[in-house]
């Protein structure tokens, strides 16, 4: 092969690998995934930790059979305001908060209602602090998370 076309096919895959760069801003391709990460949601002012007992709101929303939160905080015993946006058209989902997984003992559970609309739920968060759960009763396999007390 003669040394002229070596390089310019050197050259022409530097000129591609550099345009591609330029193009999407050196930005990372990765392909998409189902859920993307959520945000943990603490209530209160950024850097402190609102006091127990202290009204605590929290928005919650679903979309695509997905919560946009993951985990939710919240002071000992809190009166906890849920603002529970249902977003999926059609769909049933409710925001519903037990002790564990097992889901036996109950904190709050959530009136079911098909979206698209949106419903306030309104309970006092528990006296003793640990790690919670939640969940829609509809959907119990994809949308859960951790109600951390």
């Amino acid at each position: 092969m003669p040394l002229n076309l070596k390089f310019g096919a050197l050259l022409l895959l530097m000129s591609f690998g550099f345009f591609t760069l330029a193009l999407y801003g050196g930005a990372k391709l990765v392909a998409p995934t189902a859920v993307a990460p959520t945000p943990t949601d603490v209530p209160g002012t950024p850097g402190q930790t609102p006091e127990p007992g202290a009204p605590v709101t929290v928005r919650i929303i679903a979309k695509n059979i997905f919560f946009n939160l993951r985990t939710i905080t919240v002071p000992v015993d809190a009166e906890v305001t849920v603002i529970f946006e249902n977003q999926d058209a059609g769909v049933l989902h409710n925001v519903a908060f037990y002790t564990d997984r097992t889901t036996r003992t109950r904190i709050y559970v959530g009136e079911i209602f098909a979206g698209v609309a949106t419903r306030e739920y309104r309970f006092r968060a528990p006296s003793v602090s640990g790690s919670n759960f939640f969940r829609c009763d509809v959907h119990p396999d994809t949308m859960t998370g951790t109600f951390v007390i």
